[in-house]
């Protein structure tokens, strides 16, 4: 049978508010009957109810953690970064996924609708129109991972997106000699695509290189996807000094594997480059040159900020942006360009 708040407050005494008040608010009880509840408690195995504890602080100690999706390297490296953050702090991590910035505000307004969370770390990653972040209302302490919210009221961490991509593709066209880079990236409405295809475009304009939309290519991110659709074109892609930008580590392992295939090699007749440096970067042969993204950082920084924010809640917002950076492998060829102008910046790795 289930040990009650009542069944503690008759063994030691005292009424079922004293000893709520000793296990919500132990200061305002004087240290003799502090112990008459505690003995009280340890003698009947008393649990109490946190559900109920949580409603009545209007605190859970639990933090909420929202992803576009939690499959995958890249969402798992930011869970564990919040995750070890949050349990550092004393929090637990409620994690959740969802589908834009709608699905976003409902989920908000459940939880906070529910008290289940104290606050809410969350990633929109798709634009469909307007600014996703702007969309997103609610009386939670809320910080927003990714896309460009640098001027936003909420406090965010941002990957900066820009300076990766501009390494990576200077030293693609400096360091490597690229006279034909191709960019597959996720969808069009993609926040991080968005940022990776402009600087694409930018610097390929700079160094007077053909920008052809026959080169770009929007996919889904998804591994199974872009190796169908590269197992088709790669031999067409085939040449001289040329390269696919993928913009993350599956798509670009998948155009490798699909050159295999094809019995292109890479980077000989094809060099792959990619985003992200999750472990697959290292696995795939050869090894694939690519912009290392601080994920679990990312997540780890989202919480630090949102334990700020419940600390103080009218301060100004905080904006975090992380920098990535360029991890020059085997997939792009680099050590063939024999005299080639070398990029601020590389970092080389065996």
């Amino acid at each position: 049978m289930r040990v009650s708040i009542g069944d503690v407050a008759r063994r030691a005494g005292v009424s079922i508010s004293t000893v709520s008040r000793v296990i919500n608010r132990r200061e305002l009880v004087n240290a003799e009957t502090r112990q008459r509840v505690d003995q009280a408690i340890a003698e009947l195995g008393y649990r109490p109810n946190m559900f109920a504890r949580g409603l009545m602080l209007r605190k859970s100690d639990m933090l909420g953690l929202a992803l576009p999706d939690v499959h995958g390297e890249f969402y798992s490296e930011v869970i564990r970064g919040a995750n070890a953050k949050a349990r550092e702090l004393g929090y637990h991590l409620v994690i959740s996924s969802t589908n834009g910035p709608e699905d976003a505000q409902t989920l908000l307004e459940d939880l906070l609708r529910r008290s289940i969370v104290d606050g809410m770390a969350i990633m929109v990653s798709e634009q469909p129109g307007g600014r996703p972040w702007e969309q997103i209302e609610t009386r939670l302490p809320l910080v927003l991972l990714d896309g460009a919210v640098e001027d936003g009221e909420h406090d965010s961490v941002v990957i900066d997106q820009r300076a990766g991509a501009q390494a990576l593709m200077r030293h693609l066209i400096r360091r490597c000699g690229m006279k034909r880079i191709l960019f597959m990236g996720g969808l069009t409405t993609n926040v991080d695509t968005m940022a990776r295809r402009q600087v694409y475009e930018e610097v390929m304009r700079a160094a007077d290189l053909p920008v052809s939309p026959e080169d770009v290519y929007h996919l889904d991110f998804q591994y199974e996807t872009a190796y169908a659709f590269a197992r088709d074109r790669v031999k067409g892609w085939a040449g001289s000094r040329h390269c696919v930008f993928a913009a993350n580590d599956e798509m670009a392992c998948a155009v490798i594997d699909a050159a295999t295939e094809a019995r292109v090699r890479v980077p000989q007749d094809l060099a792959v480059v990619g985003f992200d440096d999750t472990r697959i970067a290292r696995m795939t042969r050869p090894p694939l040159t690519t912009v290392r993204v601080p994920m679990s950082t990312m997540g780890a920084t989202a919480i630090e900020l949102l334990c700020k924010r419940l600390a103080d809640p009218d301060q100004p917002p905080t904006h975090v942006s992380l920098t990535p950076q360029l991890m020059v492998r085997e997939s792009c060829g680099a050590a063939q360009q024999a005299g080639a102008k070398p990029a601020p910046g590389d970092t080389h790795v065996a």
